[in-house]
């Protein structure tokens, strides 16, 4: 144990000694950072903020280029832009396979001489495209591209390509069940495990009732991740999702909140009866992001349904939207599961920020459920970073991670991360 607090003062002496070239900036704070470079008579603040509803509202997902060029008498919008995220983060405790993304549910039991680990990664780095076309008017084309080099070996993995047009968004993105402006900023490019994000190709139509009123409707392409025996199987999903949400926004829409639902039918093969079966998800969030008193704001998020964890960050991918069970043969039930996250971010300078942030997921399986010992019953997740931004286009900062896994059997893996970033952003 001392040697792994050692090692620890090491890593942080180490990237304390070069902490100008740590971190991203979580992009919700940046002001006038673009730069008209065609057009001296046009408002640059304006395009900034036509390229901020244009892009991704996630805090750590930057797409917001630091130049622009802009087409005679305004008509259209265009941004070019690029982060280069440089990351180097030491781990210690049980193992984390990931060096980019600090998922929980994915802990494995440390090996022995293993307790510890130096890594260093560049694969988040990014390209993005931004453009607007009659931004000024109700018909408003809006187009979105961004790629990272998280592929396989290293190749580019597009994470958003969409367009919108008059209240409708279609394309591969997050789900309009994810409430991206009222997660928590954290360097991680995951972010807390019990929080609510999945990008698909999906379709919805979000409209202003006015009052500060707001909501859409949409579809999301279908999807499963279940856990099948012998006597089941997967098939392929016939039926979309259904997200909607209701928000009510203030303060000049920096503080919300907001109430959203999804249904999700599942479907499966029923190998003994030789049928397919359909099982029923559902859930409820609620969710948002509100001003404290002066420099302090928090973001907020609860969210309880079953069949719906593959939206949620930890269960993603790993089989826990159903699951097959022993005492009825061919047949699969939904697992329940409820996500919970708080974060603070306080605002020291225009320049300096700190967040901190706690997160909670546990899945409920039925008591017959045809699983593993070690299927991934809770986990903790928590995080507190300090940022400072030297420039537009330069960022820093520092983060500690820490993560826990609870398996079915009982067995509990923790660990911890101090992580950080060079960013440079254009």
């Amino acid at each position: 144990m001392m040697n792994n607090k050692i090692l620890a003062l090491c890593a942080l002496t180490a990237i304390g000694g070069n902490i100008h070239i740590s971190a991203q900036r979580d992009h919700r704070l940046d002001r006038d950072v673009v730069s008209v470079v065609n057009d001296e008579k046009t408002d640059a603040s304006k395009v900034e903020q036509s390229f901020k509803d244009n892009a991704p509202k996630t805090p750590n997902d930057n797409g917001l280029p630091r130049f622009a060029l802009v087409g005679k008498d305004g008509q259209f919008y265009i941004g070019i832009g690029a982060q280069f995220l440089g990351e180097g983060v030491f781990d210690w405790g049980d193992e984390m396979p990931s060096v980019l993304n600090f998922t929980p549910s994915s802990i494995t039991p440390r090996v022995a001489g293993n307790g510890a680990s130096t890594r260093f990664a560049w694969q988040s780095s990014s390209i993005y495209f931004n453009f607007l076309s009659m931004p000024e008017s109700a018909n408003r084309l809006g187009i979105f591209f961004k790629a990272k080099f998280t592929g396989g070996s290293n190749s580019f993995h597009v994470s958003h390509v969409y367009g919108k047009y008059r209240g409708l968004t279609v394309g591969y993105t997050n789900s309009s069940f994810t409430d991206g402006a009222a997660q928590p900023m954290t360097i991680d490019s995951e972010g807390p495990n019990g929080y609510p994000s999945l990008s698909l190709f999906t379709l919805y139509w979000q409209q202003q009732f006015g009052h500060g009123f707001s909501g859409a409707l949409g579809i999301d392409a279908p999807s499963a991740s279940l856990t099948v025996d012998a006597t089941t199987e997967n098939v392929s999903q016939r039926v979309p999702a259904i997200p909607l949400y209701l928000q009510y926004a203030w303060d000049n829409r920096g503080s919300h909140v907001r109430l959203s639902g999804l249904y999700r039918p599942l479907q499966y093969r029923d190998l003994k009866a030789e049928v397919n079966h359909t099982v029923s998800g559902a859930g409820i969030q609620l969710s948002g992001m509100a001003h404290i008193a002066g420099p302090l704001s928090m973001q907020y998020n609860a969210v309880y349904g079953s069949g719906i964890s593959t939206y949620l960050q930890d269960d993603n991918g790993i089989g826990l939207d159903a699951v097959a069970v022993h005492n009825e043969l061919g047949k699969m039930k939904a697992v329940r599961a409820m996500g919970l996250t708080a974060g603070l971010n306080y605002v020291f300078s225009p320049k300096v920020s700190a967040n901190a942030s706690y997160s909670h997921l546990t899945n409920w399986l039925p008591d017959d459920a045809a699983v593993e010992a070690n299927t991934y019953r809770y986990g903790d997740y928590a995080a507190v970073n300090v940022l400072y931004a030297f420039n537009k286009f330069i960022a820093a900062g520092i983060e500690y991670d820490y993560g826990h896994r609870m398996s079915l059997s009982g067995t509990g893996l923790h660990t911890n991360r101090l992580q950080a970033q060079m960013s440079v952003t254009f």
